[in-house]
């Protein structure tokens, strides 16, 4: 089966162009607890990943069609992470975006972060950049988010569990 690529810089182009507004193309989900996996999803998809409604259940697919026509795993932290987690532990044929954790020196532009609060997944940003000193070496990260809008924000201010997801391409 082959893997698909992922267009890291599409997906980040697009991120810093709506890090700081809402694409009207797209519901924005602040009142509902939060904008931040909506506009991840936005981002992937800007990257090439493609609507997967191949799933036996709602766990295992991701799409927005309309406010009433989407997966929670656009919309939702934690619903995203478990469709992820779904794609690597199914038996079925292989579809749809294909990720794994790394460590945070692993990043790359277009990889994820995401943050936990009591144990509870409530956060989702995107790599955008990084920071250098002066001998060329990455010493902190640069995410764009919604939910607190952010554009460029260095890693090193957040707080909190954080997990690193490397976004390796798509099966279709």
């Amino acid at each position: 089966m082959k893997l698909y690529d992922y267009n890291r810089d599409n997906a980040v182009n697009y991120a810093r162009k709506w890090a700081l507004s809402r694409n009207r193309a797209y519901n924005d989900y602040e009142k509902y607890g939060g904008d931040c996996t909506n506009y991840i999803s936005q981002c992937l998809f800007a990257g090439g990943i493609p609507f997967d409604t191949s799933g036996r259940d709602m766990t295992q697919k991701w799409y927005w069609y309309s406010d009433s026509a989407r997966s929670p795993s656009w919309t939702s932290a934690s619903a995203f992470r478990r469709y992820f987690m779904s794609k690597q532990n199914t038996q079925d044929p292989k579809t749809g975006l294909v990720c794994q954790f790394i460590d945070k020196n692993q990043l790359e532009i277009g990889d994820l972060v995401q943050k936990k609060v009591d144990g509870a997944l409530t956060h989702t940003m995107i790599i955008t950049g990084f920071v250098y000193d002066d001998n060329g070496n990455v010493i902190d990260y640069l995410l764009c988010q919604h939910s607190d809008d952010f554009l460029d924000l260095p890693l090193s201010q957040k707080v909190g569990e954080l997990s690193y997801i490397k976004i390796l391409g798509y099966y279709k």
